[in-house]
């Protein structure tokens, strides 16, 4: 298969160690001319006119003209390059220490939850990652996580025994804010990799804005980064929220990067692997030797000069093993599709149905079959055909599928689209998410008269929920009934604010103690220890939440113990 990168290699590094030797041509090029002309035109040729030459004498016409001369000066050719030594990669390091830093950007939305990739495009994401890791063999890898925001969930390590637990935590519900903008992600990518070369970033995904596509050209034409992607979604199957191959294709060709589909195998992950080795070596800086590339003409050299000494070498030869080639048989590929299981929950795109929508395509926009399926009640079908996030977003809207339409309500980012992305909030039962997004939006001074009024009349019914809620709460507080009771609001306890949230200010208070407090006393000490939060998933999400309530540029000094 064609690998670009490795001929990018060879065109951008590619010399001679020892080019000197190259010298060698100029004599050889003389030598060659003198003997061509002795050979051409033998000195008793002079005596007869060209008339009678060309009837009475017996020669080679064409390429076969003086072929022993033309095959000598091909393998003196080919050993003055064996001797300057061509080359265009580096020696690889004995002590592993030029490997490439690699940053994984992982979408952690609501789509990543799709199932056609099973168990989930998340959960095939992680393993993904995590055989890449093994594959890599000790590179530092850092880990960036977005969703609504984008946040670093692991710095650089070559540890993967301290990267595979927060790996593993992932989920979208410790994100702070829903949405999937990609584009967030850049700043703290730029923090990691610190402009170092042969540097990669692996984004994870199943669909990228345009916004996103911008901000990722403009920032990888800056930086001298390469941009991997792995594709998570089966485009194959049909699911509610479709991946989004046009715009991962847009994206790989704005930013020079490479889109890989994710595999049943692990021929996505060997592809990628070689791409970072490759971008590394390319561009990476190393004090490790330039490797001697001329090996295989030493065979082919060896080759021709064995074969000089037989007379009628040259057709006898090549005949012999043109047909020894013929016969030689093909290697055996065991495809492992044929027995990989598919998705009991999803449905398989026919033939048929491909050819129908490439038909459609010639005729129709995707926003317009989007329109034409909405107009015609099909709305989950509509959306997946709209590109519009807006149109999109009401499309899952109708269709009942709220957290879609939350997603891309708030992928849209205008007044309106929050407005909408609160009633799917509503329809969640996420009733304290929903009133937060309608004050915010009350609060703003240029929003139109006629939406403030929509707003605050859904904000009123809002707040009247969740009162009712929190006074449920309350009335259930200590009674046996209380669990069961409290199930006809829903399995989400954040639906209402809670009766048990209204502490004191004395509860609130935080004991500060430094270090030589906590390890002068062995009480104090096993206090604190006792606190430490084990379970990787909370410490994401209040990480990450604090980062978006108190935003700050992490240290340049941030790397995980080793």
């Amino acid at each position: 298969m064609f690998d670009s990168l490795v001929w990018q290699q060879i065109l951008s590094q590619f010399h001679f160690i020892r080019p000197w030797w190259l010298v060698g041509f100029i004599p050889l090029g003389i030598l060659w001319w003198l003997r061509w002309r002795d050979e051409d035109k033998p000195q008793w040729a002079e005596v007869l006119p060209e008339h009678l030459r060309k009837v009475l004498t017996l020669g080679e016409h064409g390429w076969k003209k003086q072929l022993p001369l033309k095959v000598l000066a091909l393998c003196i050719s080919i050993g003055l390059l064996i001797c300057a030594g061509p080359t265009w990669q580096r020696e690889a390091s004995p002590f592993g220490e030029d490997k490439a830093e690699m940053v994984v950007v992982l979408d952690n939305s609501e789509s990543m939850l799709e199932t056609d990739l099973p168990p989930s495009r998340l959960e095939r994401a992680k393993q993904k990652i995590r055989d890449l890791l093994a594959l890599r063999a000790g590179g530092k890898t850092g880990l960036v996580v977005y969703a609504g925001s984008a946040h670093t969930a692991m710095p650089l390590t070559q540890d993967s025994a301290v990267f595979t637990p927060f790996l593993t935590a992932i989920s979208p519900d410790i994100m702070p804010e829903s949405g999937k903008f990609a584009d967030k992600a850049l700043p703290i990518i730029d923090q990691l990799l610190k402009g170092k070369l042969g540097g990669t970033v692996l984004l994870v995904t199943d669909g990228v804005t345009p916004q996103a596509i911008d901000a990722y050209a403009q920032f990888f034409q800056d930086k001298p980064y390469q941009l991997l992607i792995l594709a998570a979604g089966n485009p194959d199957l049909v699911v509610n929220d479709p991946i989004d191959m046009n715009s991962l294709k847009a994206l790989a060709s704005e930013t020079n990067g490479r889109l890989v589909m994710a595999s049943v195998d692990d021929s996505d992950l060997k592809t990628l692997n070689n791409a970072i080795k490759r971008n590394m070596q390319i561009n990476g800086e190393s004090a490790m030797p330039w490797k001697d590339m001329s090996h295989p003409l030493i065979v082919v050299l060896t080759i021709l000069t064995l074969l000089w000494f037989r007379k009628g070498w040259l057709v006898q030869w090549c005949l012999i093993g043109a047909l020894s080639l013929s016969f030689l048989p093909l290697p055996a590929q065991a495809s492992v599709y044929l027995q990989a299981k598919k998705p009991a929950a999803t449905q398989k795109i026919t033939t048929w149905q491909r050819v129908s929508q490439w038909w459609v395509d010639l005729w129709l926009t995707p926003d317009q079959q989007g329109q034409w399926l909405f107009n015609d009640l099909k709305y989950l079908e509509a959306a997946k055909h709209f590109n519009d996030p807006m149109r999109k977003g009401i499309a899952y809207y109708y269709a009942s599928e709220f957290k879609l339409a939350q997603a891309e309500f708030i992928e849209a980012n205008s007044d309106v689209s929050l407005y909408y992305a609160a009633s799917a909030l509503a329809h969640q039962r996420e009733y304290v998410a929903a009133r937060n997004l309608l004050r915010q939006l009350a609060a703003k001074e240029d929003i139109a008269p006629r939406l403030l009024k929509d707003i605050q009349h859904n904000l009123q019914v809002i707040n009247n929920i969740v009162e009712d809620v929190n006074r449920m709460s309350q009335s259930q507080a200590g009674s046996a009934e209380g669990p069961e009771a409290s199930k006809e609001l829903g399995d989400q306890p954040q639906t209402g604010e809670g009766a048990e949230e209204q502490v004191s200010a004395q509860a609130m208070e935080k004991e500060t103690l430094n270090a030589e407090q906590i390890l002068g006393s062995d009480e104090l000490a096993d206090k604190w220890l006792k606190k430490v939060d084990a379970d990787p998933k909370s410490f994401l999400a209040r990480k990450f939440m604090l980062q978006l309530q108190q935003p700050s540029v992490p240290s340049e000094n941030e790397e995980v113990p080793e």
